[in-house]
């Protein structure tokens, strides 16, 4: 009744399904373990591929990159049970009845997500803690805390979906790169009178990423709001979903977006320097960010 779907890309994910596999052995309920890589580098394939020798456990590869977007609608076609539970490759289970604490959302026309937590414990690698200080202030939040904003806060990383549901919104595969398909899946659900259930069942986001890369793809998906905006009309609810979103359209409100690119150019390799040193300021990252966005703004 359950299909576990894993899109990857770059990551030996044998931790994962690993344990996965081990706990859903001791359940009562019928399930898969579908991994559809996504053109990741030979190492990766051969490390992966072995994992199909699991019971239940399906290995795809394709030689082309889908996208995030296309590569978890693909699963989703594989996918032969009615409920889905979709995760990063880049995660790590928190708990021994992870799959166990999902089961009672499997009903029809629900969505659940669960969450991602990040290591308490600081990055020795000082090209890390960016990534790592964004992730634990901006990303681990209890359910009590997402349900505020159900749809908002939604996140692709770690949720239950039922298949007839899925097969109603589905990602969109225009969204190229590190983009936001998470956001418009969950203001899509909104638009359709479909609330995300969210409960305290996390997953560890492992998969750190040092500063320079990290801090290129946020600008590649600050480029992409752009993109977003011109497909969905300005919309005003993906808008409203997004607080730097929000702040910029009272920056060109009042006609200061010229002023804070100027300044963004201005102070934008001190900003730099900081994101990626040791000691990285969220101010400094909020501040990159918004000026970015409006300097890249066409």
């Amino acid at each position: 009744m359950l299909s576990i779907c894993i899109p990857v890309y770059n990551f030996n994910v044998a931790e994962l399904v690993i344990s996965l596999h081990d706990e859903a052995e001791t359940l009562p309920v019928e399930y898969e373990i579908l991994l559809s890589d996504n053109a990741s580098e030979e190492r990766f394939r051969k490390e992966n591929s072995l994992l199909a020798s699991l019971s239940n456990v399906r290995y795809f590869q394709s030689e082309i990159n889908l996208e995030r977007a296309g590569n978890r609608n693909f699963l989703f076609k594989t996918a032969k049970y009615p409920y889905i539970l979709f995760m990063d490759c880049d995660s790590k289970v928190s708990k021994k009845d992870y799959i166990r604490d999902f089961l009672p959302y499997c009903i029809p026309e629900s969505i659940c997500s669960g969450g991602r937590i990040y290591d308490t414990v600081k990055p020795r690698d000082k090209k890390l803690v960016l990534h790592w200080k964004v992730g634990r202030s901006r990303e681990s939040h209890p359910a009590e805390v997402r349900s505020r904003k159900p749809n908002n806060s939604f996140m692709s990383c770690n949720f239950l979906i039922d298949k007839n549901l899925f097969n109603v919104v589905k990602f969109d595969e225009r969204l190229t790169g590190y983009c936001n398909e998470d956001t418009l899946f969950g203001i899509e659900l909104k638009k359709k009178g479909i609330t995300v259930a969210h409960i305290n069942n996390p997953l560890y986001h492992i998969g750190l990423e040092k500063a320079e890369v990290y801090l290129s793809k946020i600008e590649e998906s600050l480029r992409n709001y752009h993109k977003i905006n011109f497909l969905y009309n300005n919309d005003p609810q993906f808008i409203e979903s997004s607080k730097i979103l929000r702040v910029e359209k009272n920056i060109k409100k009042l006609c200061l977006a010229k002023y804070f690119k100027h300044l963004f150019l201005v102070t934008r390799k001190v900003m730099y320097k900081n994101l990626t040193g040791k000691h990285p300021n969220l101010l400094v990252y909020d501040l990159y960010k918004l000026g970015y966005l409006c300097y890249c703004k066409k």
